[in-house]
C-alpha cells in the first residue's frame, strides 16, 4: 500500500468501503478486506484476477459484490 498521502489508493473509496479493512471480506477463505484492495492496487480489475491473487470469491462467492465495488472504485 502506497504511503504517499497524494496517491494513496485508499482516497479513492467513500467512507463506508474504507471501513474494517483488517477484517475479513471473504469469510470462506479468511482473506481480509486490505489484501483485496492491495491486489486491485496491483493489478487485479477483475473479480476473477482478485481470485486468482487472494483465492477470495472461491467459496460460495457472498463477497463478489463488495469486491466488484471496490474494483469499481479503485480502478476508475
Amino acid at each position: 500500500m502506497n504511503n504517499d498521502p497524494d496517491k494513496n489508493p485508499l482516497d479513492k473509496l467513500p467512507p463506508i468501503l474504507k471501513k474494517g479493512l483488517n477484517k475479513n471480506l471473504c469469510t470462506c477463505n479468511d482473506v481480509l478486506k486490505i489484501d483485496i484492495i492491495n491486489a486491485i492496487v496491483n493489478g487485479a480489475t477483475t473479480v476473477e484476477e482478485v481470485q486468482k491473487q487472494t483465492y477470495a470469491t472461491d467459496g460460495i462467492g457472498c463477497c463478489k459484490r463488495q469486491i466488484k465495488q471496490l474494483i469499481e472504485c479503485l480502478c476508475a
